[in-house]
Order: structure tokens, then sequence, then C-alpha cells
């Protein structure tokens, strides 16, 4: 992959806010190369899908979700990359973009997921199925855990189901598709996505919390030393990724 210009820093600080078109753009053109994976997620799929993994239940860790990502059928086809180089950038954005959703957590009055758009003249439709597609992906990493919300506040999951599910494609066919006003309909539904992902965070969150303060360990948890396995889930040792000089911010 040719990197040049803003790509020709692997390392992305994350103070330098959400991924720009291009970042998002650069990432795409990795995960649906022709040559490469067979069933990627593309970026759109991957923000629904963080965001889910980062408001569960649970903490699932990098290695685990990484790998859905490569391969969001079965989470086995693992990525080629074409130098280390490409690797680290690669890994970065991903990780970067991930750790930014935690918007979610410190400010999540400014949580907006990123749907992709499709411009028409005089206006622009966002298009939500990949996002949904996403998110639905990210709680079936842990159905049991997430079922009692889902009984509890199906109105928080109705929309996301609407989008993300076949079963929901066909029922979208009579609520929007064969109406007059089938774009205001739509967006109507879109509108309900970005609060109902702050009060999914939000409802999980607050029971996490007092068990992960429990578990949390007086002292500061170790840094990784410099031959463990990175925590990224890259396989890689933690020197040689994310513990190396220039990828410390």
């Amino acid at each position: 992959m040719r990197q040049d210009g803003a790509a020709d820093r692997v390392d992305r600080p994350i103070e330098s806010g959400p991924l720009t078109d291009r970042e998002i753009g650069e990432l795409d053109a990795f995960l649906l190369a022709e040559d490469g994976l067979e069933h990627p997620m593309d970026f759109y799929t991957f923000d629904g899908f963080i965001c889910a993994v980062l408001s569960g239940p649970k903490t699932i860790v990098p290695s685990e979700w990484l790998r859905w990502v490569w391969d969001r059928e079965e989470g086995e086809q693992p990525p080629e990359f074409a130098s280390e180089k490409q690797a680290k950038r690669i890994l970065s954005l991903l990780i970067d973009a991930s750790v930014l959703a935690f918007t979610l957590t410190h400010g999540p009055q400014y949580y907006e997921p990123r749907f992709y758009t499709h411009k028409i003249v005089g206006s622009s439709v966002p298009i939500v199925d990949e996002w949904c597609c996403g998110y639905v992906k990210g709680i079936a990493l842990d159905p049991v855990g997430w079922q009692p919300l889902i009984d509890a506040r199906p109105e928080w999951f109705e929309v996301i189901h609407l989008y993300g599910t076949k079963s929901g494609w066909d029922q979208l066919k009579e609520l929007v598709g064969a109406h007059e006003d089938s774009a205001a309909r739509h967006q109507a539904f879109v509108d309900r996505i970005t609060p109902a992902a702050r009060n999914i965070h939000a409802y999980w969150l607050a029971r996490r919390a007092p068990q992960e303060k429990l578990r949390r360990p007086v002292h500061k948890a170790p840094v990784p030393g410099r031959n463990d396995p990175c925590p990224c889930g890259s396989g890689k040792k933690f020197k040689h990724c994310h513990g190396a000089p220039d990828a410390l911010h």
C-alpha cells in the first residue's frame, strides 16, 4: 500500500482527534483490497462494532475483537501485511479509533456514530446499515450478557436491529420504503441511533464500574514487559509494537 503525506506517520497520537477522511480511506483501502481479506469489515461497520464492544456488559480485549475485524464471518482469517511498517500503521489506526470511542465514557454528550453519507443533488442521505450491522456483530460476541437489556429496553435496539439484520430489512420495506415520505421516515429512525448508543453505554457502564473497581488492584497496573505480547493483539512483542519508542506520545 502506498503511504504518502499524512500517511507517512506510522503511529498516530490519540490527541490528534477522530480519524480523518483520508485515514478512513486508508483503512478501507487495506481492509477491502481485492487481493486481501475475504470477509473484512469496512470502516463504518467497524465503527458500529467497536461501539458495541466498548459499550457491553463485559470488557473484551483487542486480541479478541480484532480477529472479527479481519474476518467478520468466522473470525479466523488473519491479515497479510506487506511490511512491518504497514502492519504497525493499520493496527495503530484501528487501536486509535477504538480508544477514541471512549468519548462515550468521558464525554457521552459529544459521541456521534460515523455513518456513510450518500450525496445526492441538494441533500445527503445517511446510510446506517453498515454501522448497525457492526453493532449487531459486537453484541454477538456476548449475546447472553446483552440479552437482559435487550429484553428490558427493546426501544433502544429497535432501529439497530431494523437496519442491522436481515429480518429488520424486511420490516423496513413496509415501514419506510412503501411510503411517500420515506426520506423523512428514514431520517427519523436515524436520529434515534445516537441517543440509543449513549443510553446503552451508560447503562452497562454503571453496572461494570462497581465490579471493575472491586477487581482493580490497589497498585497501578504494570506496563507489559518489553518482550511480552503487545496487548493490541498484533502478535508482536510489546517493544516492537505499541511499546516502541516512537509509539509513545
